[in-house]
């Protein structure tokens, strides 16, 4: 009797868990054909409709990144030391630092550069987005090619050296929007997507200020500005603000342009499909000088390697200047493009020679590109 009874129990036990199997997968069922039923009637035939193109191909819309309230915090101050008698320099994919990549045949460190022949040591071009500021302080690394508004920004606890201007930007900076948007006080109420702390957030602020558009730092595209302000959402580098446009562009639209440099933001209206373009540049606003700057400590020690430094840069200078068709090549190389795409990404800048450094270091620069 007692088996009869445990079995019976048995049985109902296991009808039951059958049941209650039954009872979640219809559940589940009918959860999903409800979810599927409403994104189709929001975004047309497919559920996946309503998701950026870009997320299509699995490739992930990026975040912002958070504003930095105030002057951001560097590391400590400390000396860079040479390593195998090879001096590391960071930079950015802009057609301005192609004197230097001319001066040193390439990124790599180089026996056959002018820096190696004429001074005795070796320079190795780190090419990256992101500022590095930090590293550069802290003796990470011994020299940055840069703006000059970060100085501004950064204060006093940047200890370095600024021993030459590189280039003046005469085109290269750009802000690109929606193809209906036709002016700077066009921008009010709208959101675009910059980085913070460099010439990206410095030219749209410049713009902003001259048309009298108050600008509003934003935390995330959620957030929105007022009817009167420009909004500003702030990215890893300006390169990643231009992805992120891109990516709004086929998706929620929750961007209206971004502040970058070519050739990204080329990019960004060659695929935009007419649905974005330039808006402006500063092709005729010498308001973007990108300078030299050098870890304080390292140019204290060494003053000889600065004065190579220097000297190997306006030599690269002149040598692209001159005669870009020939040079070009190394610059292309280096940077992925193809010869002609380096010869427009460098009418887009000023390489500057001896007489405008001169004159941008003693503040009379009044005619930059004449000399």
């Amino acid at each position: 009797m007692y088996l009869s009874s445990f079995l019976q129990r048995q049985r109902g036990n296991a009808a039951g868990k059958l049941l209650t199997i039954v009872l979640v997968l219809g559940l589940l069922g009918l959860g999903g054909w409800l979810v599927s039923k409403d994104m189709l009637k929001q975004g047309g035939d497919s559920p996946l409709s309503s998701l950026p193109s870009s997320l299509g191909g699995g490739v992930a819309v990026p975040e912002p990144a958070e504003p930095v309230i105030g002057t951001p915090v560097l590391q400590s101050a400390a000396p860079y030391e040479m390593k195998n008698n090879i001096i590391d320099i960071d930079m950015s994919e802009y057609a301005g630092y192609g004197g230097l990549i001319v001066a040193n045949g390439g990124l790599a460190p180089n026996p056959e550069s002018i820096f190696a022949k004429q001074y005795g040591f070796q320079v190795r071009l780190n090419k990256g987005e992101s500022e590095e500021w930090s590293a550069l302080n802290n003796g990470q690394m011994a020299a940055v090619a840069t703006t000059a508004d970060v100085l501004a920004v950064l204060g006093r606890q940047f200890e370095v050296t600024v021993p030459a201007q590189i280039a003046f930007s005469r085109g290269a900076d750009q802000v690109v929007v929606d193809s209906d948007i036709a002016s700077i006080n066009q921008l009010k109420g709208k959101v675009l997507g910059a980085s913070q702390f460099n010439e990206s957030e410095f030219f749209i602020r410049y713009l902003a200020s001259e048309a009298g558009v108050p600008v509003k730092v934003l935390r995330d595209l959620e957030s929105r500005p007022a009817p009167n302000e420009l909004g500003l959402v702030f990215y890893e580098d300006a390169f990643i603000a231009c992805d992120a446009y891109a990516a709004e562009l086929s998706g929620n639209g929750r961007l209206n342009g971004c502040v970058g440099w070519s050739p990204r933001t080329d990019e960004v209206v060659a695929e935009s499909a007419g649905a974005a373009k330039m808006l402006v540049s500063n092709r005729n606003l010498l308001v973007v000088a990108d300078i030299l700057v050098v870890n304080k400590g390292f140019a204290t020690a060494h003053p000889d390697k600065v004065k190579g430094l220097v000297h190997g840069l306006l030599e690269g200078n002149r040598l692209l200047r001159d005669d870009p068709q020939s040079h070009a090549g190394v610059v292309a190389q280096a940077f992925g493009w193809t010869q002609q795409e380096t010869l427009d990404e460098l009418a887009k800048v000023h390489l500057s020679n001896l007489p405008e450094n001169l004159a941008f270091f003693d503040g009379s620069i009044d005619s930059a590109g004449s000399f």
